[in-house]
């Protein structure tokens, strides 16, 4: 299809310049059009991978289901001014752009090694430093009955905030890790490993026993500026993910990066994302009310096995929790239990 005819009402404007009311609407399909060109221009070349910080920001900036809003109201925009053939192709432009946003790669992870799985939930959520009340936060958790929360921005790690999760689930073990991040474990929490994912970002990797068995559980919150590049917290991410034993280890939290990001494929050669291989209902986390990039995430090796992912909606947070429900395959809980 030819850019032109989709772009052709610009040509009319001169003849609009009088009626500044269509003047005006001409001149935004032009910017917005324009736009939404260089978005899909970088989406498929350089994408977040380009050097310049300020192009990646936009490409984060421009995600698929915003993409696919702008061509439906470009396509309304040139319909508006009389001009059906630029309307058909914003049309079709919005299928296209729906078609490939429902086409990354699914993985199907294999559960033929599991016999009769101990299932444990998990809850990992950015609680937005409890903007809403705390309170409510509790009533949202306490809803999704986890035997794992892990908490991004929940707060200072005092001991005003350890006693408030405690008396809250007294069923579970509260461990406050510093930056804002706390796991409570229905199960105990062994020897933390506390470090930086450089330029901006941290990580937080616990050993966890639970009635599932023993495994890793790596918490990981990078920071979100839209001008980071995310590539050097990943890559250390990815070493990390090398570095650790051959036991199960799950890993979770804010990556601040959208899942369709060329800069997961270390992870996806190691890894197995939840929400690929077992995931139901809507994606995307972020931000609230309408979530448009998946910033967070769950990951596992093969040691762990998931049954369930989902994520939550409430307005509490401007991102949404990701539950997860998984056990660990038989061959590494053995392992696992022995060592």
């Amino acid at each position: 299809m030819k850019f032109r005819s989709i772009l052709s009402p610009i040509s009319r404007a001169s003849t609009d310049v009088g009626i500044r009311p269509r003047g005006l609407i001409v001149a935004s399909y032009i910017i917005l059009a324009s736009a939404w060109v260089i978005a899909v221009l970088l989406r498929l070349t350089v994408r977040d991978l380009t050097s310049f910080n300020q192009l990646t920001a936009y490409h984060y900036a421009t995600p698929m289901p915003l993409l696919f809003l702008l061509a439906l109201f470009l396509a309304i925009t040139a319909f508006f001014l009389s001009h059906s053939k630029a309307s058909a192709g914003w049309c079709l432009l919005a299928m296209v752009i729906a078609q490939s946003a429902g086409s990354y790669p699914i993985q199907n992870q294999a559960i033929n090694s599991i016999e009769e799985p101990l299932q444990q939930r998990l809850m990992l959520w950015n609680v937005c430093h409890g903007r809403n009340g705390f309170d409510n936060v509790v009533d949202e958790m306490q809803s999704h009955y986890a035997d794992i929360y892990m908490l991004i921005e929940a707060g200072p790690p005092s001991e005003k905030m350890r006693r408030f999760w405690q008396e809250n689930f007294p069923d579970h073990e509260v461990t406050l890790l510093g930056s804002e991040m706390v796991l409570l474990l229905r199960g105990t929490a062994g020897q933390v490993q506390v470090g930086a994912l450089r330029p901006q970002g941290q990580y937080r990797q616990v050993e966890v026993a639970t009635t599932a068995g023993k495994f890793d559980l790596l918490f990981v919150d990078i920071h979100g500026r839209p001008t980071l590049s995310r590539r050097e917290p990943i890559a250390r991410l990815t070493e990390l993910v090398d570095e650790s034993s051959d036991g199960p280890l799950l890993v979770a939290g804010d990556f601040n990066t959208p899942r369709d990001s060329p800069l997961f494929q270390p992870l996806d050669a190691r890894l197995c994302n939840a929400y690929d291989a077992v995931g139901t209902g809507f994606e995307p986390t972020w931000p609230w009310p309408f979530p448009l990039l998946t910033l967070d995430q769950v990951w596992s090796n093969s040691g762990v096995c998931f049954h369930h992912c989902l994520q939550s909606w409430c307005s509490i947070s401007d991102h949404r929790p990701v539950i997860v429900d998984f056990s660990l395959t038989q061959q590494q809980l053995k392992l696992a239990n022995n060592k």
